[in-house]
């Protein structure tokens, strides 16, 4: 993956606080299968297999590249987002929100993920079962109220400006909330990179969907996100997870 002016790839992601999953070598993806990971053995659970609740590769659109995703690499991609105790977050209020654009996944037992690419553009879905729920979509959707802008220092590796702002989201499931959030990064050398980024949050009984696009590369030609078209697959992610979960 090439971002503007070569910015660190790790910077980015951990500043985003997203996973930059279009590099990520997953499964081929020629089965249609994603990939997973559950605390319990099959026989010991009735509840349907989480992996079959995703999208399929068709919905992500015409020519995109879609690959299962492992929970493991989730936990690489997301790079400095799960260490942000090492940053300084200006001002301290802020740093609930900056921490809520991704959830902790060691802290749930069931988990199972996509990536798509297409362009300069990145799109992850993940399902999420069998954890802390209940303020997930809540602390989401209260993120530009609560923190319309950050400035984010990381030890050694840069500074970046956080902005927030709330979208207009369907009502979904138990709870649904939709941000955008922009991440400008200034480089060593003061070279300054900006990163677009959408997130979509549902709650759903026991589960929690998380659909997020980033402009992974923004030197690509019609690299961006159309938030309608975000709306509307945020919407399909839900009914194609409810209709197979239940």
């Amino acid at each position: 993956m090439v971002l503007a002016h070569r910015l660190p790839a790790v910077l980015v992601a951990g500043l985003a606080g997203v996973t930059l999953l279009s590099g990520c070598g997953g499964d081929d993806g020629s089965d249609g299968a994603a990939a997973s990971s559950s605390a319990a053995p099959a026989s010991e659970t009735e509840a349907p297999d989480l992996a079959s609740g995703l999208l399929p590769a068709e919905a992500f659109g015409p020519g995109a590249t879609v690959v299962a995703v492992s929970p493991e690499q989730l936990a690489q991609g997301a790079g400095l987002a799960a260490g942000t105790e090492d940053a300084d977050i200006q001002p301290e209020s802020c740093r609930a929100a900056v921490e809520g654009t991704q959830p902790d996944l060691e802290d749930f037992d069931d988990v199972a993920a996509v990536s798509a690419t297409s362009g300069g553009t990145a799109t992850v879905e993940m399902l999420i079962r069998g954890g802390p729920l209940e303020d997930a979509v809540e602390q989401l959707g209260q993120a530009a109220e609560r923190c319309p802008q950050a400035q984010v220092t990381l030890p050694e590796l840069g500074q970046a400006s956080i902005s927030f702002e709330t979208l207009p989201v369907d009502e979904l499931g138990d709870g649904s909330a939709l941000v955008r959030y922009t991440t400008v990064v200034t480089g060593p050398d003061g070279m300054q990179v900006s990163v677009p980024t959408v997130i979509g949050a549902v709650e759903d009984g026991d589960r929690l969907l998380v659909l997020l696009t980033i402009v992974a590369d923004p030197t690509q030609a019609g690299a961006g996100i159309d938030q309608t078209a975000f709306a509307d697959l945020l919407r399909k992610a839900f009914d194609t997870q409810a209709d197979a979960l239940g």
